[in-house]
C-alpha cells in the first residue's frame, strides 16, 4: 500500500563508553529532499547515509540529525588536547603582539571559546573515534533501524490516507453515474432548443432544414456532446484505483491524474447546457480539488 511521507522516528545505541542517537523527521515535500546535521569530521559518514536514506525512500523533506555523547554513568574522565591548548594561546599571543597599538588591550580567549572549540575535549572527539570501520558499521545499522520505524509510520499514514481517497473517488463515481442518466434528456432539450432557433433564423412557415443547416446543427451537438469527458472521467478514476492498489510510491503519478480530472471536469461544465448537469460538473471539481489535496500527501 501507499506510503504517506509524514513521520518521526529515533533510536540511540551503546558503543563502548559512547551513546549514538539519531533523529530523523518526515514532512511532505514534492522530491525527496535531505537535510543532515551531523558533528565535524563526519563528512563520509553523511555521504553514506544520505546513500542509504535514497534507497528508503522517494519524496518528503526529511531532516536527520545524528548526535554523539558520553554515557552519563560512565566513569570516564574529561580530558582536555593540552597540545592544541597551547598552541591556540600560543597563536593568540603571537596575533595580540602582532597587532598591538597604542591604547588597544589585549582580549585573551574566554575559557568557554576554549572549551567549544573543535577537538579540544574528549567528548568532541568521539565522533571521529566512532568512525572506523567497525564504529561507522554500527552508526548506519542504528540509522536503518530508525528508517524501519518512520517508514512504519509512513505506511500507517498511507493506509489512512487510501481509505479517505477510495472515498473520493466513490463518490466521483457516483456523481459520474449521475452525469450519465442525465446525457439523454439533456441532449434531447439541447437538440429540441437549437431546432427551435434553427427555425425561428429560417422562418417559422418552413418546415424543414436544407442540408446546409442539418450538417450544421449536428456539428453543433457534437461540440456540446459530453460522452467523451465522461467516459476518460471514469478510465482516470480506474487507473487511480489500480494505483492505489499496488505498493509503489505513486503520489507524483496521481497528482498528474488529478490536473487530467479536472480538465475533464472544466469541458465538462463548458459544454454542458443542462442545469442539472453543470451542478454536476462543479460538485465534480470540487472533490477533484478534495482527491488532489490528499493525494499531495502520499510518497
Amino acid at each position: 500500500m501507499p506510503r504517506g511521507m509524514t513521520g518521526f522516528a529515533s533510536g540511540e545505541r551503546m558503543i563502548g563508553e559512547a551513546r549514538i542517537a539519531w533523529r530523523v523527521k518526515s514532512v511532505n515535500h514534492r522530491f525527496l529532499d535531505l537535510s543532515m546535521r551531523l558533528p565535524e569530521g563526519c563528512e563520509a559518514l553523511e555521504i553514506e547515509a544520505g546513500k542509504r536514506l535514497k534507497q528508503r525512500f522517494a519524496r518528503g523533506h526529511l531532516e536527520c540529525v545524528f548526535t554523539v555523547g558520553v554515557d552519563p554513568g560512565a566513569t570516564r574522565r574529561m580530558e582536555m588536547d593540552e597540545t592544541l591548548l597551547k598552541a591556540l594561546l600560543d597563536l593568540e599571543r603571537r596575533m595580540t603582539e602582532l597587532a598591538a597599538r597604542p591604547g588597544v588591550e589585549r582580549m585573551p580567549l574566554s575559557l568557554d571559546r576554549l572549551l567549544s572549540w573543535p577537538g579540544m575535549t574528549s567528548e568532541r572527539r568521539l565522533a571521529a573515534e566512532l568512525l572506523g570501520t567497525a564504529g561507522q558499521e554500527a552508526i548506519l545499522e542504528l540509522l536503518e533501524s530508525v528508517c524501519d520505524d518512520l517508514d512504519r509510520a509512513r505506511a500507517e499514514e498511507g493506509r489512512a490516507l487510501v481509505e479517505v481517497l477510495r472515498r473520493l473517488i466513490e463518490a466521483l463515481q457516483g456523481r459520474i453515474a449521475e452525469v450519465k442518466g442525465a446525457m439523454p434528456g439533456a441532449r434531447a432539450v439541447v437538440e429540441r432548443k437549437l431546432r427551435e432557433r434553427v427555425a425561428e433564423f429560417v422562418g417559422g412557415a418552413r418546415e424543414g432544414m436544407d442540408e446546409g443547416l442539418a450538417r450544421e446543427l449536428a456539428y453543433l451537438l457534437n461540440r456540446m456532446e459530453i460522452a467523451e469527458e465522461v467516459e476518460r472521467l471514469g478510465v482516470h478514476l480506474r487507473e487511480m484505483e489500480s494505483l492505489l492498489a499496488g505498493d509503489q510510491p505513486v503520489g507524483l503519478r496521481l497528482d498528474f491524474l488529478c490536473q487530467e480530472l479536472n480538465r475533464e471536469g472544466n469541458t465538462l461544465c463548458s459544454k454542458a447546457q443542462d442545469h442539472a448537469v453543470s451542478k454536476l460538473g462543479v460538485e465534480i471539481k470540487v472533490l477533484v480539488e478534495q482527491l488532489r489535496e490528499q493525494a499531495r500527501n502520499l510518497e
